[in-house]
């Protein structure tokens, strides 16, 4: 009887458990990357960040492997539960012992001592609890991580790939009956890094002696009115608060009087302590947008953006980074708020019924002052220009450019930017067309500009930036910083000009070719009433590629690009009366492979650089660069 009733259990516990784990869908993700350069730096990481050095993971040698769990918990039709656990990246494959702990200060081959971003430990990168209450108009209520996707990237960005679920909040979605109305409204935890003065929330803040950072909060809401099928109206608000404790109060840490009395001793009328410490803002950044969509008709449509944003520093609780840090700062600091605005018509054209023809005309201002420290830093684009660097264009001076590999594209500031472009896009046949011209002019234009204590300049704001050779601190003379958008005299205009092709044959399956041709004109007369300062930018870059996908699983491209970059008056010397003219020539042949069978997907790019920089009289030598890098991929996922 007794093993009758075992048995029993048993088949009711096997039921059940079979009951439970049906709730459960999981997926997996095994990802390697071998990073190989001619030079002796070790990582698997190109760039990088400079001032977390003993991290040990920026380079360009080294083999990686990184794994992801994807648990999915359908726990009823009103509760979806979500989470990834995801292996810390930055080991590379020598990295047999390493278990995190830190024994030595200096390069070494012991097995345990470069820290937890070798130890390949499992890390909760997201969560989320999203819930479908019986509540009108709430179609949803989510509570854990979120990329913040359902904003826009001039208040609340979309976070870049790499940290796509780090953030968590609160949010609440809805809508009415006949969804006319539709709402988002979000409370997001502020990351310590990288939002707010020093890319910090106060952590390393030399003025904070106790950093108080878990009440830091973003506050968003967004409405969107659908008027009809063709036509809608969105709105966006969002609030950015770093608090810190009040250092008059003498309950906090670190309190300035924490014993009521000044520094003759006498006592301080209005001070006692009584076990609260009160709250003093650090950082707030407002930002509002409102945006119309309004497709005249099949062939013809308007967008519409206009934006407000304010920032204001507490010169109390936040380091002047322009003055400190030579000019490396997110923002404008300043004691009084600061406010601008931006504006945005984008007008979408089919003329012809029976030519694949469009045509495109964007007219944009951004206000020099404008600031969205929370805005989009990566992976996205409010501009159709193909702007001087081709991963896209970011109202936002706290862009992300720094762990990335060398074939990801460079994203730039267009804080301050005012102009046209013209986009014409044609299909005809076998073959596709892209012709753009952009008319650049700068509000950022001004004589006597304050870099030195109010206006970020980013240390390198002079020529064409080189991303080929960029590093994170642009350290190495390789042109303006794509977060430099400030100077102390600007007279800036530019031209840019663009033109892409494409070939398909149809009489040859699986073959591409293609062509880009840029060519920009740049030139900045400086500082008012003086020609020997004046900048001239020509910049001509030329790309022919050709790819054939021999089969369902085997393609293969081969690509060579060619730069010039004429330069007068590039940069000077450390007292600005004598400019140096620069010429820079690259060639850079590439190949591409790439695999697909049975699941698993595997990628290989090769490129070899001879680029020559000569630098005038400043360093009558040339910069010499004839370097090979390669990077090759392969994942699975299930």
């Amino acid at each position: 009887m007794k093993r009758f009733s075992f048995l029993l259990l048993l088949v009711i516990f096997s039921t059940s458990a079979f009951s439970d784990t049906a709730n459960f869908e999981l997926s997996g993700k095994i990802y390697n990357k071998w990073l190989y350069r001619n030079n002796d730096s070790q990582g698997v990481l190109t760039l990088g960040n400079p001032f977390w050095p003993k991290e040990g993971i920026s380079g360009d040698n080294g083999a990686g492997s990184e794994f992801e769990l994807n648990i999915k918990g359908n726990v009823s039709q009103y509760v979806l539960a979500t989470v990834r656990l995801e292996s810390r990246f930055g080991s590379v494959w020598q990295d047999w012992w390493e278990n995190g702990d830190i024994k030595y200060d200096r390069p070494n081959t012991s097995g345990e001592s470069l820290g937890m971003n070798h130890a390949e430990y499992i890390k909760l990168r997201g969560y989320n609890i999203r819930l479908a209450p019986p509540i009108p108009f709430v179609t949803a209520v989510s509570v854990g991580s979120s990329d913040f996707s359902m904003f826009n990237s001039y208040t609340i960005g979309k976070s870049r790939y790499i940290d796509r679920d780090n953030g968590k909040g609160i949010f609440i979605e809805g809508a009415n009956k006949g969804r006319d109305i539709e709402y988002v409204l979000g409370v997001i935890a502020l990351p310590k890094l990288y939002v707010g003065p020093g890319w910090s929330t106060g952590i390393g803040d030399p003025i904070l002696t106790n950093p108080f950072y878990t009440n830091d909060y973003a506050y968003a809401a967004k409405a969107k009115y659908n008027f009809t099928d063709r036509l809608n109206l969105t709105g966006i608000v969002s609030f950015v608060n770093d608090l810190e404790a009040n250092l008059l109060d003498p309950d906090a840490i670190g309190a300035k009087y924490p014993d009521c009395k000044d520094e003759l001793g006498n006592p301080i009328e209005g001070c006692e302590k009584d076990h609260s410490v009160s709250m003093d803002y650090r950082y707030r950044n407002l930002n509002a947008t409102l945006e119309m969509q309004y497709d005249i008709t099949d062939r013809i449509s308007v967008n519409l953006l206009f934006g407000y944003s304010l920032s204001a520093i507490n010169t109390k609780y936040a380091t002047n980074g322009v003055k400190e840090s030579q000019g490396m700062f997110p923002m404008i600091y300043s004691s009084d708020p600061v406010s601008d605005a931006v504006e945005k018509l984008l007008f979408e054209i089919v003329p012809f019924e029976d030519i694949n023809y469009q045509l495109k005309l964007e007219l944009f201002n951004f206000g020099e002052n404008w600031t969205a420290t929370f805005g989009t830093r990566r992976e996205a684009d409010v501009l159709i220009t193909d702007g001087f660097m081709e991963g896209g264009q970011l109202p936002t001076l706290n862009l992300a450019n720094e762990f990335i590999d060398f074939d990801e594209p460079f994203y730039e500031s267009c804080i301050g930017w005012r102009g046209l472009t013209l986009l014409n896009n044609l299909n005809t046949g076998d073959f596709t067309f892209s012709l753009e011209y952009t008319l650049l002019t700068y509000n950022t234009n001004r004589q006597n500009r304050d870099i030195d204590n109010t206006y970020p300049n980013f240390t390198y704001s002079e020529g064409y930036t080189d991303t080929d050779f960029y590093d994170y601190s642009n350290t190495l003379d390789r042109g303006r910083d794509p977060r430099s958008v400030y100077k102390r005299n600007q007279d800036r205009l530019t031209n840019l000009f663009v033109f892409t092709t494409k070939y398909i044959p149809s009489y040859l399956s699986g073959l591409t070719l293609s062509l880009k041709a840029k060519y920009i004109m740049d030139s900045d007369g400086r500082k008012a009433g003086t020609k020997d300062d004046d900048y001239s930018g020509n910049i001509l870059t030329l790309r022919l590629a050709t790819e054939y996908q021999f089969n369902d699983e085997f393609r293969a491209g081969i690509g060579y690009q060619y730069d010039n970059w004429d330069e007068k008056k590039r940069s000077s010397d450390p007292t600005e009366t004598i400019y140096y003219d620069y010429v820079t020539v690259k060639h850079k042949p590439f190949i591409l492979l790439s695999y697909v069978f049975g699941g698993a997907s595997i990628r290989y790019y090769l490129e070899y650089i001879d680029k020559n920089q000569n630098r005038g009289e400043q360093s009558p030598h040339e910069n010499i660069f004839k370097v090979f890098r390669s990077k090759a991929t392969m994942e699975v996922v299930w």
